[in-house]
């Protein structure tokens, strides 16, 4: 039986306890302010009425862009809280800035920076106790997922186990299948009969998929086919994270890796990535304005054609998808020719000569960070042909979102070979970390400036 009505249910449930939470956060920091004897007297409590709705219907829709209202099953809510935390801080700064470019001078900031303390610790606690609840009543059996679970034999016996023994996670296996390795069409074959006539039965709302990345060509048709008839899949890295399960792989590389672990940002660390990825990207886009501008006049008098360049890459667990670059080459190219290695291929323009050598040309992908394709920092993504090519250990690379920069981009580039660059990604992904991050980041500015290895 599907469980939509519930999950609708719950949406409106957690409406009604944000908004009835930020009111009293709101009305609770009004009182304080009131109190307090540094400031001048406060106005009426009437005359912040409309300013306070449109701040907490403000912070309510960041909620539903951060995807706070989603049916969420972890059993470490950290995530969900640093969400929490981001939400209401993109919210105080939209409410900073309201104030100011419409000159509401008069409204008491202070008021606002004690709403956002109090909604901080408020919402958290009230969602702490929501979450908490739920776990109990998915324990009991309500609220229940009915999951198809797929891949290898090993694999889905390892998530029956994790799911049966975790049932806060309100997760029922109502369908298993052991994928062979076979071709696109018998594969696509199987899914038909066994998952997808399921789900159109809708005794199955799911699919978790169950495998390693060493088999990440095969899973990659299957993700494919499983984005291609809309049914909902989770890979088997994150049904794990769910409960702090690392899966580890060992393979050679000259010694490089001896235990490579899926997933090793998670949680609160994984958010405030995310969020120093969106302040970096908009950031750059601000500071660069001007910049665009003249790229786009230069690629336009330079050569007919459009001014942006988009291909599809694979990213993040083998997801496609579009990669934005300023137009470099000319439009008769090849859309998927392989990369120059030299500066004077005839193929490139003028200008984007110039916009290689700086690495100008890829700057709008700071687009794909906006929109959560890539990372400031990451492996760079890669070609779909390009994985027929890749070496299972290679795979690991699709472990962590691509990157604008990354750490074999600051150490050499495009003048290191393939097999030195891989040795590069995988220490990045055995030891990331915000730190290593920023480091990379700020590396990254002298390389671009002096434009090294760059073609």
């Amino acid at each position: 039986m599907s469980s939509q009505p519930t999950k609708t249910i719950n949406t409106l449930l957690l409406l009604i306890l944000d908004g009835a939470t930020l009111v009293a956060a709101f009305l609770l920091a009004y009182a304080l302010r009131v109190r307090l004897p540094f400031f001048i007297q406060i106005q009426p409590l009437g005359e912040y009425l409309t300013p306070a709705l449109v701040l907490i219907v403000l912070s309510m829709v960041i909620f539903i862009q951060q995807g706070l209202y989603r049916d969420v099953r972890d059993l470490s809510m950290l995530e969900e809280y640093a969400k929490i935390i981001k939400a209401l801080a993109y919210a105080f700064l939209l409410a900073l800035g309201l104030t100011f470019f419409f000159k509401f001078y008069e409204k008491s900031r202070v008021l606002v920076l004690l709403y956002w303390l109090l909604a901080v610790v408020l919402i958290t606690v009230a969602r702490f106790v929501y979450y908490q609840t739920m776990k109990q009543l998915r324990a009991r059996g309500w609220n229940q997922i009915s999951v198809a679970v797929v891949g290898s034999e090993k694999k889905i016996k390892a998530v029956q186990d994790l799911l049966q023994k975790h049932a806060q996670l309100g997760y029922h296996v109502a369908a298993t299948l052991v994928l062979p390795k076979a071709g696109p069409k018998q594969l696509r074959r199987l899914i038909d009969q066994e998952i997808l006539a399921r789900f159109q039965r809708r005794e199955i709302e799911a699919v978790i998929v169950s495998d390693t990345v060493k088999n990440y060509q095969h899973l990659l048709e299957v993700n494919e086919i499983f984005d291609e008839y809309g049914i909902p899949h989770r890979h088997v890295s994150e049904a794990f994270d769910l409960v702090g399960f690392k899966a580890s792989t060992v393979e050679g590389l000259e010694g490089l890796i001896n235990s490579l672990a899926e997933g090793q940002v998670g949680g609160g660390k994984k958010v405030l990535k995310r969020f120093f990825d969106e302040v970096f990207a908009i950031l750059i886009i601000l500071l660069t304005s001007p910049l665009w501008v003249a790229i786009m006049l230069a690629i336009k008098l330079d050569s007919p054609g459009p001014v942006f360049f988009r291909q599809e890459r694979i990213g993040y667990q083998g997801r496609k998808f579009l990669l934005y670059k300023f137009r470099s080459m000319f439009v008769e190219t090849p859309k998927y020719a392989p990369t120059p290695r030299q500066q004077r291929d005839p193929r490139i323009t003028r200008v984007g000569k110039f916009l290689r050598r700086m690495s100008l040309d890829e700057l709008p992908q700071v687009l794909n960070v906006i929109k959560g394709d890539m990372s400031m920092v990451g492996p760079r993504p890669e070609m779909a042909f390009m994985l027929e090519k890749y070496k299972p250990i290679y795979r690991y690379r699709l472990l962590v979102l691509p990157g604008l920069t990354g750490l074999w981009q600051v150490s050499g580039r495009s003048e290191k070979p393939l097999e030195e660059n891989i040795k590069y990604d995988l220490y990045y992904i055995k030891n990331q970390s915000l730190l290593l991050d920023l480091v990379i980041f700020l590396r990254t500015i002298p390389t671009v400036l002096f434009g090294r290895g760059a073609f």
